[in-house]
Formats: C-alpha cells, sequence, structure tokens
C-alpha cells in the first residue's frame, strides 16, 4: 500500500492537514456540522460570520446567477451572519477546537469600526 503525500498547510502560522477548507455559511454554524466536516476529512472552516447582535434570517436567500443567455452560470448565498448568540456560537467553537485541536478553525466576525482609539 502507497503512503499518502503530506497535505498539510501552514499559512501566516495557520496550520491544517489540507488546504480544503469550508466558507463562512451554512454548512458552518454549528459544532455538529463542524464535526461532521472534520470528520469527512475538511482541513479547516471559517465559523459563520459572528454579530454581538443576531440577524433574523427568515428565509434561506440563495440567488441564481445568470450571464449571456445561460440560465444559472453561478450561485450567490446571502444568508452568512449567524443567527444565534454570540454566546453559543462562541461555546461551540472552543468545543470544536478541543475536539479537533489539528484542524484550523477560524471566525467570521462582524463588528462596528469604532471612530475614536479604545471605544
Amino acid at each position: 500500500m502507497s503512503e499518502r503525500p503530506d497535505l498539510s498547510t501552514d499559512t501566516c502560522g495557520i496550520e491544517s492537514p489540507n488546504p480544503f477548507w469550508l466558507a463562512s455559511g451554512p454548512p458552518t454554524r454549528t459544532a455538529g456540522q463542524a464535526r461532521r466536516a472534520f470528520q469527512a476529512g475538511w482541513g479547516g472552516l471559517v465559523w459563520k460570520t459572528l454579530d454581538l447582535d443576531p440577524s433574523v434570517n427568515v428565509s434561506s436567500r440563495y440567488a441564481g446567477l445568470g450571464m449571456g443567455g445561460r440560465r444559472l452560470l453561478g450561485m450567490s448565498n446571502l444568508e452568512l451572519i449567524s443567527e444565534r448568540p454570540v454566546e453559543e456560537d462562541l461555546a461551540d467553537i472552543a468545543r470544536t477546537v478541543r475536539e479537533f485541536p489539528d484542524r484550523a478553525v477560524l471566525a467570521s466576525v462582524m463588528v462596528e469600526v469604532l471612530a475614536a482609539a479604545g471605544e
């Protein structure tokens, strides 16, 4: 049996077993989803965007993109901000990092930029 190639990466000090990551969005919003992704072999993920004031997503907001007479060239996902309290997301992130210490977990964060430093 041949040995598998080493696909590990180190990007600016962020290490992961492979370069295949999930982007911030609906598939990266809970510890259960992160667990399933990592068990399936994903090397890292960016947690669904956190906000101190959770959004209310009333429905999935996917949009089809057409061009040049093609009905569906691509899709856009507009549901990217977590609808959960930030404390729940932070607890799930901590749980995921403890359970999968060899995987990369980054958080996408939406915060208001304050005019004066220290506010």
